[in-house]
């Protein structure tokens, strides 16, 4: 494999730009094929697909024929080797995100109510799950908190390289229209941010792929109508400040129970051709 390579801001401009004709082919499909306004779950599972299936592609051919450099320098290990990073990540959101629930019903009396059978519940959950998955945690973890981040990081320290990917991250929510206000501009840049610092601690892209997936299948099994095996009396102090701003402001802390090593936030990783 050869060692020249285009430069490094052309390549980030492709592959983003690949990131955002790919969810512009989403929202095309869903405004042909649905309502713009109701939540189709069979729509769902068809963008679904289409991300998973092209935005995999799209990384490994940019990781092969742009930076031409092995693929496990992306740090999105196989999972028997990441399982406890993707653990971690996970817990980094639950932890704070159910302690503040807990703290919000017994001293607020801010109410949570299940109202399915378990049976109803399980499925309910690995449904969304999946479709989180597929859809949102990995495909969008390997695009900014894996390439983008890791080709950001050849040329500048860790904390810049995620300062950096947010801000790519808030810039796509904007092309592909999901921010359409200033708290929601807001929300993606600290989303970004948060996940990118998870990610770094642990050095794996899994540990990000899991506290997404944590947050988004706790905001989606309450906040989307669609589901209603799970229902609150406070669904936006729930969504905002017990499910969001709490557990995001509290994730790194909780991490640290489980990762001890410091990062050299100051470290300019070369991308060589090393395999794990």
């Amino acid at each position: 494999m050869g060692c020249q390579r285009i430069p490094l801001v052309l390549r980030l401009f492709i592959v983003f730009m690949a990131t955002a004709i790919i969810w512009w082919i989403v929202r095309g499909v869903n405004s042909w094929l649905g309502s713009p306004t109701e939540y189709d779950r069979t729509l769902h599972t068809i963008s679904a697909l289409i991300v998973f299936f092209l935005v995999i592609p799209v990384i490994i051919l940019a990781r092969k024929y742009l930076d031409r450099r092995p693929w496990s320098g992306l740090r999105l290990t196989s999972l028997k080797k990441g399982w406890k990073s993707f653990v971690y990540g996970g817990l980094s959101y639950l932890i704070p995100a159910g302690a503040s629930l807990l703290l919000f019903s017994v001293f607020l009396g801010t109410t949570v109510t299940i109202q399915a059978s378990f049976t109803d519940l399980l499925q309910a959950l690995i449904v969304v799950m999946i479709l989180i998955f597929l859809y949102e945690a990995l495909p969008e973890e390997l695009i900014f908190r894996g390439y983008l981040y890791r080709n950001l990081n050849t040329v500048v320290e860790k904390w810049k390289a995620v300062c950096f990917q947010s801000g790519l991250f808030l810039l796509f929510a904007l092309v592909i229209g999901a921010a359409t206000s200033i708290d929601r501009m807001v929300f993606f840049f600290a989303i970004g941010m948060v996940i990118g610092l998870v990610r770094v601690m642990t050095g794996n892209v899994w540990s990000a792929v899991g506290f997404h997936l944590a947050f988004q299948t706790c905001q989606q099994m309450i906040s989307n109508p669609y589901n209603q095996e799970i229902v609150t009396d406070s669904p936006a102090l729930i969504e905002v400040l017990i499910l969001g701003i709490i557990p995001f402001s509290f994730a790194i802390m909780t991490l640290k129970l489980f990762v001890k090593e410091e990062p050299d936030w100051q470290r300019i990783e070369p991308d060589t051709f090393e395999k794990e």
